[in-house]
């Protein structure tokens, strides 16, 4: 069930930039991974703008921003409480004027006031339509190892709301077997482009079946 799912994250780079949307409920470890994610692709080559989408929580811009200074990546943000899919507007033009090549762009996930939430990403995802058809490229979900049963609903309600495409899955550096993985693969058909290992910047590696299934069998 998961050699389909392990597949490679591929940016088609005609467009420019290429929008990865990253969602998530908070606690999972989005602003990490668009963190770990910006380094890896700076360090290919790629020029990345980020924008701190979750204008909810000063931390999460806080954190964005030493991202930012960490892989060199300028950082579009907005006063606390700002207007989300604004802010990803403003951030698609300055990309696009920049000549950047990617721009990841970071989102609330307040998952107690559920509406608000979805009709904020709904807006993001309309925004950015308008900008360009095919936008955002890239819907990112990060799904929390440790959560079991909830990640299912949580990927179930993401990608109605933000045509989530692919996942990443945090916090397997832990005990957690992941078990809940196989369960989403299975049922939702999506990539896991990620995983995320530790809190270091080179702990997003690339998602490898044959490894992960001897880790949940425990042979690893």
């Amino acid at each position: 069930v998961l050699t389909h799912v392990a597949l490679p994250l591929e940016l088609d780079l005609s467009h420019k930039p290429h929008v990865i949307l990253v969602v998530g409920v908070n606690g999972t470890g989005k602003t990490t991974t668009i963190g770990k994610l910006a380094a890896k692709l700076t360090d290919g080559g790629l020029s990345v703008m980020l924008a701190a989408g979750d204008t909810f929580r000063a931390a999460a811009i806080e954190q964005l921003k030493i991202w930012g200074e960490r892989t060199k990546s300028p950082v579009i943000a907005s006063k606390l409480g700002a207007d989300a899919a604004g802010l990803a507007y403003d951030a698609f033009e300055q990309a696009k004027q920049a000549g950047s090549d990617v721009l990841i762009i970071d989102t609330a996930g307040r998952l107690q006031n559920k509406t608000e939430l979805m009709a904020e990403l709904e807006k993001i995802v309309r925004v950015l339509g308008k900008l360009d058809p095919e936008a955002p490229h890239t819907v990112l979900q990060t799904v929390d190892a440790t959560t079991g049963q909830n990640a299912l609903n949580q990927v179930e309600i993401f990608r109605n709301v933000a045509g989530v495409n692919g996942l990443v899955m945090t916090k397997l550096d832990g005990t957690a077997r992941g078990g809940i993985l196989v369960a989403i693969a299975a049922k939702h058909k999506l990539p896991v482009y990620f995983i995320g290992v530790g809190e270091q910047v080179d702990d997003l590696e690339p998602f490898s079946a044959s490894e992960f299934a001897r880790a949940i069998a425990g042979v690893a």
